[in-house]
């Protein structure tokens, strides 16, 4: 009894070793035997890449239309391929590897800035990977980038400050506000008006003693600087007082 007990856990021993090596050989023959490792083609030229492809029973199909920026590969060479190279990455015989090639190092030029805000020239630097260098302004009629250094069109690096001249609207004269109590106002508004300045409101006050079309208040205040962007008020006398505001009048 036990002799046929032994017996039996023998031959399924040997049954289980068996199956192993005949899977394994089956493995190794018809599987192993019609795969490949994956071969590296990163770097190489189509040539050699077509070459190592055509030894393995492998296709090779370069993307005609995609291109990768490298510094590490001479354009024209394989940057890129879709299956992971290695000796523990098989692929069966007849499979494609895709590959892009390199297009070299990335060129980068400076932008034409073309009047461009300085805002929106400094996001475009910063998009081109580039950074913004000195800044300067100048008093100009043409408002925004006038120019760039290094100029516009120059091949740079990466990461290149770019300084740029911005011309900016010049400042409006200043003056010195002139005391306008007691001056009348028919006077008084072409007056400022030769010096670039506007009365923007006029309100009328009755003042006892003050004939009509008096000054009696004013703002700014006499002495105050003041310029063509700055509103001007004043506070007419009027025998009788209003709520009327008088707006100045148009071109």
């Amino acid at each position: 009894m036990k002799s046929g007990c032994l017996g039996n856990i023998v031959f399924a021993v040997l049954a289980v070793i068996a199956f192993g090596l005949s899977t394994y050989v089956w493995f190794a023959w018809f599987v192993r035997g019609k795969s490949v490792s994956t071969p590296n083609l990163i770097g190489k030229s189509i040539t050699d890449a077509k070459a190592i492809c055509s030894d393995l029973g492998v296709n090779l199909l370069v993307d005609p239309e995609r291109r990768r920026n490298t510094d590490r590969i001479p354009a024209g060479n394989i940057a890129w391929q879709n299956r992971t190279p290695g000796t523990t990455n098989l692929i069966k015989r007849g499979t494609t590897i895709k590959v892009e090639l390199s297009s070299g190092p990335l060129v980068l030029r400076v932008p034409d800035f073309g009047g461009e805000r300085a805002g929106t020239a400094v996001l475009r630097l910063g998009q081109q990977n580039l950074k913004p260098g000195n800044m300067s302004y100048l008093d100009s009629q043409q408002q925004g980038v006038l120019a760039a250094d290094p100029p516009k069109g120059t091949v740079v690096g990466a990461q290149t400050p770019v300084s740029l001249l911005v011309g900016v609207a010049p400042p409006a004269p200043s003056f010195v506000m002139p005391d306008l109590i007691d001056q009348p106002l028919d006077q008084v508004r072409p007056y400022l008006e030769s010096h670039g300045l506007i009365v923007s409101t006029v309100k009328f006050e009755a003042y006892p003693g003050i004939r009509d079309g008096i000054i009696i208040r004013q703002f700014p205040l006499r002495g105050a600087p003041v310029s063509a962007r700055d509103p001007i008020t004043v506070v007419v006398s009027r025998q009788e007082a209003t709520a009327i505001v008088e707006q100045p009048p148009g071109p």
